[in-house]
């Protein structure tokens, strides 16, 4: 009965993705506080049954996540309203890409997009407007097209700084020696040689299968070279975050000079900073945060799930039986494990993959540390295999914000959530990296002896290669 609340909150995201069709982060929040509600009443010991869920929101997990949510939420409107997107269209235009190229140019572009925003969804509804309707024109296959969007989308969702994916995959992982969370930016610097083979892996099936299209050379006329220049904050943004290790520093760092570098080149103007129009608060700084109330939320019904199962005692239980006991698990089985749970949680919640993550994270975090993997790998796995096949299946949340977005620009059965299962190649070919990766040992890396305290060493066999 102690599930009860994560099977309400699973009933409610079912319902609204696809029932109602509801893309609304609000919505999953008040699914996950309902959820809390009703198990309530099964408690034995409802006083206890509180101050579990309590206990789960009041962790310093929590308070670190909800700051670098709000920061991100700023960073994350200020890129769009930006209009980085216009400045690929442009290029895109001026260099005479066609057909499949356009396809590929897409993704491409898409997946810096995405990057930069932190934002899949958002990205989703800003590229579709934008790039399907230009890549149509241009030759491009459309379901292949809606395919690229959909990979790109993924891609910077899975390595973006920003994301909520990336923040809560490093957050959820600690260090044996402190209890440090990992680094979000090494984070994002050892997962990009994952992120960029699996794009490697991608570009060759829309080089080959995007086009086929008629051309038609008319383009939007508001496409624009200058949309370019607001990749500099993002350039920024990374610098700071891998010289300083401090992802607050570099979120405050981006929005100071992305604000800055839009005002100065014309991409945005003061009233889009901060403005008060008919008595009602608007612009970036205020709509950054008010985006990601939602999310904020959400993640504040689901630590209240997971400190109900850590008070319970399920936790432990299901974290017990994972490792087997006292035994130490293998690097490989530990891995396997990581990849599993992951890849089952996204399914379960229709590809939500912050939910996942939330819900899986703290027992990855100990299944990990029993082989003594590097918090750095526990993440890129669990995001990885969350952010793969589940996202694409045909019930997924991701599919019907394609299907949704390109509604009103293609006709017939072109597009469907089955064809989109074939056409976004990016989580296929993540698939196949991490579950290469945890087959061959490629990039595996233990938390070295040196960050490990005596005590912790006791009874347990640290590989050879742990100063890898």
């Amino acid at each position: 009965m102690v599930l009860i609340p994560a099977i309400v909150f699973l009933i409610v995201a079912v319902y609204l993705f696809i029932f109602q069709k509801a893309f609304d982060m609000t919505g999953l929040a008040m699914g996950g506080f309902l959820g809390v509600v009703a198990g309530s009443f099964l408690a034995k010991n409802s006083v206890d049954y509180w101050n579990g869920a309590i206990s789960g929101i009041a962790t310093p997990l929590t308070g670190v996540l909800v700051c670098i949510l709000v920061l991100a939420g700023i960073f994350s409107t200020m890129m769009k309203t930006g209009g980085v997107a216009d400045g690929f269209v442009w290029l895109g235009a001026e260099t005479g890409i066609t057909g499949a190229l356009f396809c590929t140019f897409t993704f491409i572009a898409t997946a810096i997009i995405a990057t930069a925003t932190g934002t899949s969804i958002g990205t989703i509804f800003a590229a579709v407007p934008v790039f399907f309707a230009a890549g149509v024109q241009l030759g491009g296959d459309p379901a292949m097209l809606a395919g690229a969007i959909l990979s790109g989308a993924i891609f910077g969702d899975n390595l973006a700084p920003v994301s909520d994916v990336t923040v809560i995959s490093a957050s959820t992982q600690t260090y044996i020696q402190d209890g440090e969370t990992a680094e979000v930016g090494g984070v994002v610097v050892s997962r990009s040689p994952y992120a960029l083979l699996a794009a490697a892996l991608t570009i060759p099936f829309y080089m080959l299968f995007g086009g086929g299209g008629d051309i038609n050379m008319a383009l939007a006329d508001s496409a624009s070279p200058t949309g370019l220049v607001m990749l500099l904050p993002v350039i920024i943004l990374v610098g700071i975050a891998i010289y300083t290790k401090n992802i607050f520093l570099a979120l405050i760092g981006g929005i100071i000079s992305g604000i800055l570098i839009g005002l100065a080149s014309g991409r945005l103007v003061l009233d889009q900073v901060l403005s008060v129009q008919d008595g009602h608060l608007q612009g970036i700084l205020y709509g950054g945060i008010n985006d990601m109330a939602g999310t904020i939320m959400l993640c504040l019904s689901l630590f209240a799930v997971i400190g109900i199962l850590d008070k319970s005692g399920a936790m432990e239980a299901m974290t017990t039986k994972l490792l087997q006991g006292d035994k130490p698990l293998t690097p490989r089985k530990a891995e396997a494990l990581l990849a599993a749970g992951a890849f089952v949680c996204s399914t379960v919640f229709a590809g939500v993959t912050s939910a996942a993550l939330i819900l899986f994270g703290p027992i990855g975090d100990k299944v990990g540390k029993s082989a003594q993997l590097h918090p750095f790998r526990r993440s890129h796995i669990m995001s990885a295999m969350a952010n793969s096949i589940p996202v694409i299946l045909p019930f997924s949340a991701f599919v019907f914000v394609v299907m949704i977005a390109v509604k009103n620009q293609a006709s017939g059965d072109v597009i469907t959530p089955f064809t989109l299962f074939f056409s976004a190649v990016y989580p296929w070919a993540l698939f196949v990296v991490f579950s290469g990766s945890i087959i061959t040992g490629w990039g595996r890396r233990f938390e070295g002896r040196s960050r490990v305290p005596e005590k912790t060493l006791q009874n347990i066999e640290i590989p050879e290669q742990d100063n890898a």
